[in-house]
């Protein structure tokens, strides 16, 4: 049996018996909380619904061994990681969770000299945006991922820059230290947006690919299938192919307004210069 110093003990016994104390208050503070009001009621019961409505997000358990499935059924939980991923290869999730693992450590002891410890929480976090986003394939999987860990270092970014204009002063160092956060808070919140705006264009992009298999056309009816483009003017485009007007059909140099008569051939459309008016003129005067 060792020998301890009597002051050391002391000393640890008073703090021993400071967090007991700090504990209890804490305690009694929570145990005098009010029940909620009528309103406040109603508002719980409706974010109850809307919670429970919702689909729960996939989670593993994230420590130093690694990460593994949270229940008993390991293949079923590798179904609903490969489904959050928007793929069929376990490889790519695999490499992917590896990453987040790594993304996602907690550096606050070490930091940033030594690996950092396994923090659960920020990986599943970083996991429910991946399975909200809902990715299709691995390139949106990548870009939620990333949106994931950009969020993380945002956040902690903004924690650092409103720490550095409330512990330093306006001057020498406390302004290179504001502006070098700052910079890098902008940049981060940038960084985002564009990561945003890219999966919207790819999800733009994938719905716009439409395959056109039977078209119909009726009776006096004008069709165009292709790469039709209208760039202003009138008639025939640079590649050749006749212009297009959605509400009128084909542009043409020379408009035509068909007859009441369907079997007649159109009559010109004139303008100021002198020649037959159209049925459709005459009637107007």
């Amino acid at each position: 049996m060792g020998w301890e110093d009597p002051l050391l003990a002391e000393v640890k016994g008073t703090a021993e018996q400071g967090k007991a104390a700090e504990d209890q208050a804490f305690a009694d503070k929570l145990a005098k909380r009010l029940p909620p009001d009528a309103v406040e009621r109603a508002a719980i019961e409706k974010a109850r619904k809307r919670t429970k409505a919702r689909p729960p997000r996939v989670t593993s358990r994230h420590d130093q061994r690694g990460t593994y499935s949270p229940h008993s059924e390991v293949d079923g939980h590798r179904y609903r990681l490969a489904d959050a991923f928007g793929t069929r290869s376990m490889q790519f999730v695999y490499s992917m969770l590896k990453g987040l693992g790594k993304a996602t450590e907690d550096h606050s002891e070490d930091h940033g000299f030594f690996p950092g410890s396994a923090d659960e929480v920020a990986f599943n976090a970083a996991l429910a945006v991946i399975d909200g986003v809902r990715p299709k394939d691995e390139i949106e999987a990548m870009l939620a991922a990333h949106m994931a860990v950009t969020n993380i270092a945002l956040l902690e970014l903004v924690a650092r820059t409103r720490g550095s204009i409330a512990g330093h002063m306006y001057q020498g160092n406390g302004i290179k230290r504001l502006d070098v956060l700052g910079n890098l808070t902008t940049k981060f919140m940038r960084t985002f947006t564009m990561q945003v705006e890219a999966l919207a264009r790819k999800r733009r992009k994938d719905e716009q690919n439409v395959t056109v298999k039977h078209v119909h056309v009726h009776a006096g009816g004008q069709a165009v299938v292709g790469n039709v483009s209208h760039r202003g003017g009138r008639g025939v485009t640079k590649n050749g192919q006749q212009a297009y007007d959605h509400e009128r059909g084909p542009i043409t140099e020379s408009p035509s307004m068909r007859s009441a008569d369907q079997e007649r051939k159109t009559l010109p459309v004139t303008g100021d210069k002198k020649g037959a008016l159209s049925v459709a003129r005459r009637r107007k005067r």
